[in-house]
């Protein structure tokens, strides 16, 4: 009986200790893969970290790097930086989102390093640019062919995760340690000065510094730096112009303006700063901005005034604006801030005969209408073929350009259109705005056509909105 017993503990005892161990196998096998995984993984990280630079060099690294280069060089060190700037990035984060953006960068981070010389050094510069560092002596030929097919390179579809292909385009800017170039803040402010040139003359363009450009390039080069100076130390402003209903002589409207205050030259008009902010892109941080600063200045006015709730207030957009593919959307999120009728907000738009051809700026404006906006032509020319435009399209605004005011008086032909357009818009039911109303005497003509608003002089400079009681 006792024998038995034990027996049968010993077959218990001796199949348990064998589970055991197949589990404990099981554990140890599952263990060593998940390391061997991690490791691995570790390891490529490491690797690849240690190829791109990615990790140990971000923009104050990258400057560390060539503020070092420039110390312990002894004349017989030769490099290039390349910066290259990826249009559109802004955009894109806003409709892609920050995880396929990162990717989209870090795949062409991986396609520049297939085509620079070994050796060199890539790093996520800012929000926009990649920066390249060249540790090998290169005249403009080589420096030219690198550009080239980094942009080739850069041009090439990228694959989102939806599957939909990506065209990318981009600009760069290069120098190299010379004698145009006596330490590393002058280095990559010429590599600035090179990018900025670069992106007037459209995308997918590079330019590399010298003298030359120098010479030509640094006043306007300045102005660039102003301009991102004035961005960052809030130094635009907007002021107003009132818009009279002529019947009432009552102010219906006013148009905001921007205007740079700058600090050594005074108030400064949109002609001395926005043909460099067109080119620059700067164009879309002051178009929103200033959309912001006016709904701002009317709700307060609104606030202060409760009378005024139906003041309307004017926006300009310049085609550049406007063939931004995403300015109705950032303006849609900045208008659900501010509880103001959309019917108190106008858009003053100019050269509308672009509307058939270019498909952003139609999207733009129809989206812009779908919001409830006010829409207005602005400097509106008095052809024949721009009356057909505004039978196509929907305007509540016509504002005629001063000169044709003038040229309708001692004209005819012009008079006589401008007659026809009055008559047109009382048939479409639009408004017209007479500009450039600066006396009495141009005041009693355009009452005499039976055009119903006017603005100029006469009722009130551009002036800050405290002037105007806003």
């Amino acid at each position: 009986m006792i024998t038995s017993l034990l027996e049968e503990n010993n077959l218990n005892l001796d199949l348990g200790v064998y589970i055991l161990l197949v589990v404990l196998f099981f554990l140890f096998c599952i263990g060593a893969c998940v390391f061997l995984f991690f490791g691995i993984r570790k390891d490529r990280n490491r690797l690849i970290a240690e190829k791109y630079k990615i990790k140990e060099l971000d923009r104050i690294g990258f400057e560390e790097l060539l503020k070092h280069k420039y110390e312990i060089n002894r004349g017989d060190l030769h490099f290039s930086v390349i910066l290259i700037q990826i249009d559109g990035m802004a955009d894109m984060k806003l409709s892609l989102g920050e995880r396929q953006v990162k990717k989209i960068t870090q795949m062409l981070r991986e396609r520049i390093m297939r085509v620079i010389p070994r050796g060199s050094k890539i790093c996520d510069y800012d929000d926009e640019c990649l920066a390249v560092y060249i540790e090998e002596h290169m005249d403009n030929i080589g420096l030219t062919n690198i550009a080239t097919v980094t942009i080739s390179e850069c041009n090439k579809p990228v694959t989102l995760l939806t599957r939909a292909k990506l065209n990318i385009n981009v600009n760069l800017g290069i120098a190299s340690n010379n004698e145009f170039s006596a330490d590393s803040v002058a280095l990559l402010q010429n590599i600035e000065l090179a990018l900025v040139t670069a992106k007037k003359d459209g995308l997918n363009k590079f330019v590399i510094y010298s003298e030359v450009l120098a010479e030509t390039q640094t006043d306007e080069y300045k102005q660039y730096q102003d301009i991102k100076a004035a961005i960052a130390e809030h130094q635009f402003t907007l002021f107003y112009q009132p818009i009279y209903d002529l019947n009432r002589n009552k102010a219906i409207a006013y148009e905001s303006l921007v205007r740079w205050q700058h600090p050594a030259l005074g108030v400064l008009t949109p002609v001395k700063f926005l043909p460099i902010m067109e080119q620059t892109g700067d164009i879309n941080w002051i178009g929103s901005w200033a959309f912001e600063e006016l709904l701002r200045r009317q709700t307060k006015h609104y606030k202060d005034h409760p009378e005024d709730s139906e003041l309307i207030f004017s926006l300009n957009l310049s085609p550049k604006q406007l063939m931004y593919p995403h300015l109705a959307e950032e303006f849609r999120k900045i208008y659900k801030r501010f509880k103001i009728p959309a019917k108190n907000i106008c858009m003053e738009i100019v050269e509308f005969a672009m509307f058939d051809k270019v498909p952003e700026v139609s999207s733009n404006i129809l989206k812009l209408t779908q919001m409830g906006f006010k829409i207005a032509v602005d400097d509106f020319g008095l052809e024949m073929s721009s009356l057909k435009t505004l039978e196509d399209l929907q305007f509540d605004w016509v504002k005629l350009d001063r000169k044709f005011i003038e040229q309708a008086q001692d004209d005819f032909l012009i008079g006589g259109l401008v007659e026809t357009l009055v008559g047109f818009a009382e048939k479409k039911n639009f408004a017209i705005v007479a500009e450039g109303v600066e006396d009495e005497v141009i005041l009693d003509y355009i009452k005499g056509l039976k055009i119903g608003y006017g603005q100029g002089y006469h009722y009130g400079k551009p002036q800050p909105p405290e002037e105007y009681n806003l």
